[in-house]
């Protein structure tokens, strides 16, 4: 019986790698999978790509972070093994996204028990694929400062207080953004290519809108010249109010989308620095992940 890949990050998040292993091999048995740990500057993304082109696993499994998660999900896009996620990371946003269980021994169950996979959008730049969002500015800013050491000793509120910091003088950008042909000039101090609707911070949304297998990919474009007009816009999202406030506008693409800035910014993708440079071209790829979820009910 052919059997699945676990790629376990052994750094990820503040939990213990060797109990989540032991886990992992108490729900799953030794046998069903095969393991492996990764190290520190290794191309995950290649390292994936060569194990399910020489072996026939019938899933690979991300224990880790978003930043894990998206490197596996790289190398298996628009492939036909499908994803499993056990969470054991910061902000897990995607499995937050498809109601994945946080709790390893439940992730595992579920991956155990799994009768089906359902296809996701992905956001892909050049050669790399992101699944949850892009983004450029603040946030992207916000994520460049961020630690490790930080993200492990306050989680999801280290990103919460570095934004704060970073949001002190920070002023929108001019860009030129074009979606499926169609121009905009505009300002904007945060621009989110976004697939998933999840920001992954305290159950915030860019817009109820979005979904992540609808064939379509849509850009949040945020305007705040002031600290009080970043608290009118999170104010606007606690209430679920963000069609409403003049300092959100969402488009959609369901092919291309380039953007253009007058200078270089800092850009992020699924949590991760990216060093594309201006311009940077994002194409929509519907269906190009197959991921396990729980069944709906």
């Amino acid at each position: 019986m052919a059997k699945g890949l676990i790629v376990l990050n052994p750094a990820a998040g503040e939990g213990n790698p060797e109990q989540t292993k032991a886990t992992i091999e108490s729900v799953l048995g030794a046998d069903s999978y095969d393991l492996h740990e990764t190290k520190e500057g290794e191309n995950l993304h290649e390292a994936v790509q060569t194990a399910v082109q020489h072996n026939s696993y019938k899933w690979v499994a991300a224990v880790g972070g978003d930043g894990t998660v998206t490197q596996v999900a790289d190398g298996l896009a628009e492939g036909e093994v499908p994803l499993a996620i056990i969470p054991a990371g910061t902000g897990n946003v995607l499995a937050q996204t498809f109601s994945i269980p946080q709790e390893t021994d439940a992730a595992c169950q579920l991956l155990a028990n799994y009768e089906m996979a359902r296809p996701i959008d992905a956001i892909r730049i050049g050669e790399q694929y992101f699944f949850l969002q892009v983004g450029i500015g603040l946030e992207a800013a916000t994520m460049h400062s961020t630690s490790s050491a930080q993200k492990n000793r306050w989680g999801v509120l280290a990103y919460l207080v570095n934004a704060v910091k970073e949001a002190f003088g920070w002023q929108p950008y001019h860009f030129t953004l074009t979606i499926d042909g169609e121009t905009h000039s505009l300002y904007a101090s945060e621009l989110v290519i976004a697939n998933a609707r999840e920001i992954g911070v305290f159950g915030l949304e860019w817009s109820e809108t979005i979904a992540p297998d609808d064939g379509r990919i849509d850009v949040a474009v945020v305007r705040a010249r002031s600290l009080a007009d970043y608290a009118r816009v999170l104010l606007a999202m606690v209430r679920r109010r963000q069609h409403k406030t003049r300092h959100i506008r969402v488009f959609t693409a369901r092919e291309e989308i380039r953007l253009e800035a007058e200078q270089q910014l800092p850009l992020h993708g699924d949590g991760e620095i990216i060093k594309e440079e201006m311009p940077v071209t994002s194409v929509v790829v519907a269906g190009a992940l197959k991921i396990i979820v729980p069944q709906e009910e």
